[in-house]
């Protein structure tokens, strides 16, 4: 599975102040433990996966039996404060304190190249090449957001070069010094934009392909250098637009907004998936009727969602590149928004933030109101879940604090049956489930699974 594939290369200092990312949900909460012993437990969870990292790379032995002692030992000293702190505090059911624990918590190492250039990449055992520029304030020890730049194309299924998508839309300004930039050098001979009939052979190779290209980039930069994982920016252009918003409706959990510097329309692909992301659009004379109407789609449900301002010189409008850049500075990944909708573009790739569909219909078999939705919404004043379910035989979400009360009974109401349920939380599993996706906001000591009332 392109998904799985994908996040295994996302996988795995002193921590900054964690930014807000409960928006709503979290209420404004703050740690109700000091910084100090916050700091303490932090270094000793970083010193923990570190080790358990070293094990897993251990290839004989001898080395296996040498970094297991070390990864007994970093755990012994994490789980000695983490005691220690749980006297004071139930640490799994406040999120504020585990936001702040596991912030910023994969070490990584000095860059082998230098600073404020663009350095090419491969990855092993593939055809992909990526190019990838780290500013010159780069530290390993300090997240930077970063914005995953896709070339524009230049014909039909030619791309131009990464340097030239750099140079043309950031070298120089202000966001670019504080900021890394990945680059996918995108599939020559294959278009980006049409979205797939997956009736036609071949289609499902191509778009793996374009999907397995450009996440294979963030994950091999999210491997090697310190990317803030609330504070990732998918920015497309020329032949690209339309892939870029199929791409957010796939994985839209991974990313903080989206560029669009030529929009396209994609009148065929289902945006409901898109709820809560923020979309900038650059307006031309050219495209004023396709922003018009791409903006009614998405902000049918979402109002103000969507940001137009008009494209400054010509493409790819470097001149507007500080009134991105002012947009991009206040956006914030929100890892448990309130109301989640699942409107699958793809068979596979059907899960966003906390919710996951696991069986539903195929998409091949099923047209209109009858594909597969799912509609949920968190109600943390009244310990509520409901679930709104077409075309799905079975899903699971997972809690955590923000959403419900885990103390108490919560009710899960599906197609309006409802049922009690009460679940104990649990931090291996927690843990589990944060280093799968190597996404330190992704703290949910809880799953629950159910199937969906036959009608």
């Amino acid at each position: 599975m392109l998904l799985a594939v994908s996040l295994s290369l996302l996988a795995a200092v002193t921590p900054q102040d964690p930014p807000a990312t409960g928006g709503a949900a979290a209420g404004g909460q703050q740690p109700k433990l000091a910084d100090r012993e916050l700091k303490t437990l932090s270094d000793r969870l970083r010193e923990y996966l570190a080790a358990e990292t070293a094990y897993d790379l251990a290839d004989n032995s001898k080395d296996r039996e040498k970094t297991g002692k070390v990864r007994m030992k970093a755990k012994d000293k994490f789980e000695g404060e983490w005691d220690r702190a749980e006297k004071k505090v139930n640490l799994l059911a406040s999120t504020a304190d585990l936001r702040a624990i596991f912030f910023n918590c994969f070490e990584r190492e000095r860059p082998k190249h230098g600073l404020g250039s663009l350095q090419k990449g491969k990855i092993k055992d593939t055809d992909v090449e990526y190019s990838v520029y780290l500013p010159k304030s780069y530290k390993p020890t300090t997240p930077l957001p970063t914005v995953l730049l896709l070339p524009s194309a230049t014909g039909a299924g030619s791309w131009g070069k990464a340097g030239n998508a750099f140079e043309d839309a950031w070298e120089g300004q202000a966001l670019a010094d504080s900021t890394i930039f990945a680059i996918p050098h995108l599939p020559e001979g294959l278009e980006m934009d049409p979205i797939p009939d997956f009736n036609r052979e071949g289609a499902e190779a191509e778009e793996e392909k374009r999907n397995g290209t450009v996440l294979r980039t963030l994950g091999a930069v999210m491997n090697d250098y310190n990317v803030d994982r609330g504070r990732v920016f998918l920015d497309c252009g020329k032949g690209t637009c339309g892939y870029g918003l199929r791409l957010l409706t796939l994985f839209p959990d991974r990313f903080a907004g989206l560029v669009l510097r030529d929009p396209t329309a994609v009148d065929d692909l289902r945006l409901g998936s898109l709820l809560g992301i923020p979309v900038l659009m650059v307006k031309t004379g050219d495209n004023a009727a396709v922003v018009e109407s791409l903006q009614k789609r998405l902000e049918e449900k979402d109002p103000g969602k969507v940001t137009v301002i008009d494209g400054k010189g010509s493409y790819p409008f470097k001149e507007s590149a500080p009134e991105i850049g002012d947009w991009m500075a206040n956006k914030q990944r929100n890892m448990t928004p309130l109301h989640v909708v699942i409107e699958p573009n793809h068979d596979r790739f059907n899960r966003s933030y906390w919710v996951d569909i696991e069986v539903a219909d195929s998409l091949l078999t099923t047209s209109g109101d009858k594909r597969p939705r799912l509609e949920v919404k968190a109600d943390p004043q009244t310990n509520r879940i409901t679930v709104d379910a077409v075309g799905v035989e079975r899903f699971e979400v997972v809690l955590n604090d923000d959403l419900v009360d885990l103390d108490k009974e919560f009710t899960i109401v599906v197609n309006g049956k409802a049922v009690q349920e009460t679940r104990r939380r649990s931090f291996s599993e927690m843990k589990k489930r944060m280093e799968g996706r190597s996404d330190w906001d992704y703290l949910f000591p809880v799953r629950y699974m159910t199937t969906v009332p036959k009608e």
